[in-house]
């Protein structure tokens, strides 16, 4: 009995029904699978696609800044106010804050703002009522208010570039729009913040 226990091993190159094991049949066999399941393993284009669209969502919470102070709102009584104090307004997503004032120029209403930390970055604005569509912005640092195409829904647009300071000036479409600024950061990145009633 020890000697049934104890017997010999068998040997790993031969195989108990089908004689001498052959590497070279195993990597055959395998080429041959890989072929056959490479089809559903690749998958189609359309999903590619939505998958790369819904990586660029990934973050959308951190890339809205909301609004966390609206002079107009958080000044308490209107008695309290100068009727000529500018409105303020601050933005706010994970690091980056971005604090505008409304200001009425004798050339029409227009933004200053204020991007900290400090950055050089394309700010632009867009305009025109929710639902609308997209809204497009001028050339970088044109600074100047656009118009869209009639019945788009667009009320204007202006873009430029923050100084080294993070300090930005862009013009107001005429009436009361709804704007939002978008903030461009040279790594790609973008904050733009919640659309608000100037």
């Amino acid at each position: 009995m020890d000697e049934e226990l104890n017997g010999a091993a068998p040997d790993p190159g031969e195989d108990a029904d089908d004689g001498p094991y052959d590497e070279a049949v195993d990597h055959e066999l395998l080429a041959e699978l890989a072929a056959v399941m490479r089809p559903r393993l690749e998958p189609p284009p359309q999903v590619l696609d939505a998958a790369r669209q819904s990586f660029t969502w990934r973050t959308v919470d951190a890339e809205l800044a909301t609004l966390t102070h609206d002079s107009l709102i958080d000044a308490g009584p209107v008695l309290a106010r100068s009727s000529g104090s500018p409105r303020i307004l601050t933005f706010e997503v994970a690091a980056v804050q971005i604090e505008m004032e409304v200001e009425a120029a004798t050339s029409g209403h227009r933004l200053l703002g204020q991007i900290t930390p400090p950055a050089e970055v394309d700010v632009a604005l867009r305009s025109g009522e929710v639902g609308s569509g997209e809204v497009g912005s001028g050339e970088v640092g044109s600074g100047e208010v656009g118009s869209g195409e009639a019945g788009d829904g667009e009320v204007g647009s202006a873009a430029a570039r923050s100084d080294p300071l993070g300090r930005f000036v862009l013009p107001l479409p005429d009436g009361r729009p709804l704007v939002s600024v978008r903030c461009t950061f040279a790594d790609g990145s973008a904050v733009e913040t919640a659309r608000v009633r100037v």
